[in-house]
């Protein structure tokens, strides 16, 4: 999260009618551009890996389901099928976690990158504020999370009424 002081600064920068450049010279400034470029690469790599986890956690309950009805399982494969489900979903629950520190750290990379960038990049770049993204990440994970534990559930629900059929 910016502070206070951060937070003033950049909103002197977007009322500043005039263009302050970087203070660097061009070959750092060329480094730091390639590791903002790099940074927002992971970022897009590790919400795309959320996503794919998400989804193929959800094709697996569902896999799940179709084998225990094709087999026609009886209650001890479908024990061993809710256990695979219990672990799976903790496992998953966890690497979605890991997956939000690691945004957590590019995007403090991101940030103090930013300050090294004209006021102009700043005052831009200021138009979405922390905790609004914060907020925004967080709610999607929240979400995810939900999902995941729906199909768990779900899972759970289609397990026990094929064993008791």
């Amino acid at each position: 999260m910016a502070s206070n002081k951060e937070e003033d600064v950049e909103n002197e920068d977007a009322n500043d009618d005039t263009v302050t450049p970087s203070e660097l010279d061009e070959l750092t400034h060329a480094e730091l551009r390639m590791l903002y470029l790099e940074s927002t690469e992971t970022l897009r790599f590790v919400k795309s890996l959320q996503w794919k986890t998400v989804g193929s956690t959800l094709i697996t309950f569902a896999g799940l389901i179709f084998i225990a009805g094709f087999v026609n399982a009886n209650k001890a494969l479908t024990d061993k099928f809710m256990a695979i489900t219990i672990l799976m979903t903790a496992g998953v629950i966890f690497t979605m976690t890991l997956y939000q520190f690691w945004q957590a750290n590019e995007i403090t990379k991101i940030d103090s990158m930013n300050k090294r960038f004209s006021n102009v990049y700043r005052s831009v770049r200021a138009h979405k504020s922390t905790r609004e993204g914060n907020i925004h990440r967080y709610t999607i994970l929240a979400f995810m999370v939900t999902v995941i534990v729906l199909g768990a559930v779900v899972v759970h629900w289609s397990l026990s009424r094929i064993a008791y059929t």
